[in-house]
């Protein structure tokens, strides 16, 4: 009877501790599991050498004038570099038909917030929505910022070596 009862507990034991593990890197959450960026590593990407011109609000009515740049395997916003010095940081996209998706997530250096980026690229267009979080003493802000744009540069194809 206690063998049993003792078997029963290592496996809940086990079970929950290899739960807390799964939530914390992400792979059981699949938001978590979307937005975490550290292990992406910067190299060559997808839309590389894109940069689209466009605007960024909080809901529509106000819009703030930005560039967003593809470079390197990173994406960055250039009004939120030059307001809040969040840098460029790697993205990763997949394609759905002729479009390609991409997230990416960027940490301010001086405070405890991040931008998560999820668009879409379709054609000579980019829109989706920037979710900013800041965390404070002991509450967390979240606001959604819509963005969208159109394709100033593209990529040059290179060219073959024969």
């Amino acid at each position: 009877m206690q063998r049993s009862r003792l078997l029963i507990s290592l496996g809940i034991s086990a079970a929950i501790v290899f739960g807390s593990w799964q939530f914390l890197t992400g792979s059981a959450h699949p938001v978590l599991a979307e937005s975490v960026s550290s292990k992406v590593t910067a190299s060559k990407g997808a839309l590389d050498g894109m940069t689209f011109y466009g605007a960024l609000s909080p809901g529509g009515s106000l819009e703030t004038k930005d560039t967003f740049v593809f470079a390197n395997g990173t994406f960055v916003s250039k009004e939120c570099e030059v307001r809040c010095k969040y840098p460029a940081a790697p993205y990763i996209v997949r394609k759905v038909g002729n479009r390609t998706e991409f997230v990416s997530e960027t940490k301010c250096p001086y405070k405890d917030a991040k931008i998560v980026w999820r668009g879409t690229v379709d054609g000579d267009t980019i829109k989706g929505i920037a979710t900013w979080t800041v965390k404070r003493w002991y509450w967390r802000v979240e606001n959604n910022f819509e963005f969208a744009g159109k394709l100033v540069s593209q990529p040059t194809p290179v060219a073959s070596m024969q």
